[in-house]
């Protein structure tokens, strides 16, 4: 698959990490390498993926960017997932079987990736609850069709940093999973092209539990220790 010409269905895009997501991979056509991305928001009404498409393209606009070069479109998340050749879920974990259950024709051959944390409040902090699988990446290679590609990525990720398209050029580290070589290295690009993740082969989908349990760690740190926009850094 050519990473620098696809297009990508952001499925519960109308959220904050799925708005930052849709920024970042929407700029990546100003880049001078070539890139051109086709974002489609993905949402369970199409009036409000509309909605967000139009939002994005004019924070874009207001930053000073060039949305002439930019497509953003909004779609059901159906429509969206049935356009695209990569897929990211930014929806809760709890929304996963029913969106993956309507979608499910529309992912074959697709390449699917996960930021999913399953995770719960108890009290003033978020404990880590993966699925019987093992991991939310686990549970979801076993929701779609065998020919679809999961990846685990973007978990540990700010969205305040992610949005802050102009502001944030800070890079931090992007564990990325799969078993699939090829799905990999383009989720890897993708990521490497944002402009403030540096994307890290973490293995195996096996591995995905880990990456995951770290964000609820993050957020906890954050809260604890009056910080914010936390992300992780290997050297």
């Amino acid at each position: 698959m050519n990473s620098e010409k696809m297009k990508i269905a952001v499925l519960g895009g109308t959220g904050n990490i799925g708005k930052g997501m849709v920024l970042r991979l929407a700029l990546q056509n100003l880049m001078e390498n070539g890139v051109k991305n086709e974002v489609v928001i993905g949402s369970r009404t199409p009036e409000a993926a509309k909605e967000a498409a139009k939002e994005a393209l004019e924070e874009l606009e207001n930053c000073g960017f060039d949305t002439s070069k930019i497509k953003i479109r909004g779609k059901s998340n159906s429509e969206a997932a049935k356009e695209a050749e990569l897929i990211i879920l930014t929806i809760r974990f709890d929304h996963v079987p029913p969106l993956l259950k309507s979608i499910r024709e529309e992912l074959e051959n697709k390449i699917l990736v996960s930021p999913v944390v399953p995770m719960v409040k108890v009290g003033s902090v978020f404990e880590y609850r993966p699925p019987a699988e093992g991991s939310a990446a686990l549970a979801i290679r076993a929701m779609v069709p065998e020919s679809t590609k999961v990846v685990a990525a973007f978990h540990n990720i700010a969205a305040g940093k992610l949005q802050d398209v102009v502001k944030c050029k800070a890079v931090h580290d992007s564990i990325i999973c799969s078993e699939d070589e090829e799905a990999k290295k383009t989720v890897m690009k993708l990521t490497e092209n944002m402009g403030c993740l540096k994307p890290l082969d973490g293995g195996s989908l096996r591995n995905a539990n880990t990456v995951e349990a770290l964000t609820p760690l993050l957020i906890n740190i954050a809260k604890l220790n009056g910080l914010k926009d936390l992300g992780i850094n290997f050297s």
